[in-house]
């Protein structure tokens, strides 16, 4: 078994068990993110002495939780915002992969792993954008965070329809191979 047919083979078992698991774990952590900051709600109203709870910071972690939750939504938002089409969560068959010849599955199995990358950098943008709106309330790192969170949230997304990025730089900069 060569490199190729390796690579084929993994993209071809992990592409829809790894986006499952992820629809799975943005379901559970939006879920958890929620109840936390409803609970640390409720017990700010009940006991006497704690921390009170901001309610922009409460809002922002509610938001981030559904965000989260319906995280195949939230990327196709993010795409949306920069590129129209529809989101495509299973192996890529990108057009310009002709071209390769006896590689062009490899190339699109390459470009599918890409993809699933770019599903787990969305998901990661949406917790360092938890992270700094928490860490706001305290700290001035929260610009930081909030820009490495958007960088993240918008590269993802444009790695996730890869093969639609690699058809608009080649457009761009008049670029064919």
């Amino acid at each position: 078994m060569d490199l190729a047919s390796m690579i084929i083979a993994a993209a071809n078992s992990l592409t829809g068990v790894m986006w499952a698991l992820l629809w799975s774990l943005g379901a559970l952590i939006g879920i958890l993110y929620a109840g936390t900051v409803l609970r640390r709600m409720q017990l700010a109203s009940i006991q006497p002495g704690r921390r009170p709870i901001s309610a922009g910071g409460t809002m922002m972690v509610l938001i981030i939780g559904a965000l989260l939750f319906n995280l195949s939504g939230t990327i196709g938002t993010v795409w949306t915002t920069f590129s129209e089409g529809q989101s495509n969560y299973g192996a890529i068959s990108w057009s310009g992969a002709e071209q390769f010849g006896k590689f062009k599955e490899a190339v699109n199995a390459v470009l599918t792993l890409a993809s699933l990358a770019g599903g787990f950098f969305c998901f990661k943008g949406l917790l360092l954008l938890k992270k700094a709106s928490i860490d706001g309330e305290s700290s001035n790192g929260a610009d930081d965070l909030i820009w490495r969170a958007l960088t993240h949230l918008i590269a993802g997304a444009g790695l996730v329809h890869v093969d639609k990025m690699i058809d608009a730089f080649q457009e761009t900069f008049k670029l064919y191979w």
